[in-house]
C-alpha cells in the first residue's frame, strides 16, 4: 500500500510519500507529483520519504527521474537517507 499526502504551503509543495513504492503504486505517485507540477509549476516540489518502507527498481527510477527535474527529496533515516544519497549522488 502507497500512501501520498499533498501539503501544499505558500514556496513549496510536499509530497510525503509513506508504505510501499512498488509496482502500480509507482504510476500512482508519477501521476500525483505530475498534477502538483502542473498545478503550481512556479513552486518548489518536495517529496518526503522518511515513511517510505520499500522501494522497487521503477520505484528509485521513478525518484531519479523527479530529481533530475528539479524535485527535492528529503528523508529522515538510515535507510531513506541512504535511498537519497544514491539516487541524487551527494550526501
Amino acid at each position: 500500500m502507497l500512501r501520498i499526502h499533498v501539503d501544499k504551503q505558500p514556496e513549496t509543495t510536499i509530497l510525503r510519500v509513506e508504505g510501499r513504492l512498488v509496482g502500480d503504486w509507482v504510476d500512482e505517485l508519477r501521476t500525483v507529483w505530475t498534477a502538483v507540477r502542473k498545478e503550481s509549476p512556479q513552486k518548489q516540489a518536495v517529496v518526503e520519504l522518511s515513511s517510505l518502507m520499500t522501494v522497487d527498481k521503477p520505484g528509485r527510477k521513478l525518484l531519479g527521474q523527479m530529481h533530475t527535474l528539479g524535485t527535492h527529496l528529503s528523508g529522515e533515516g538510515l535507510i531513506v537517507r541512504s535511498l537519497i544519497e544514491e539516487i541524487t549522488g551527494s550526501p
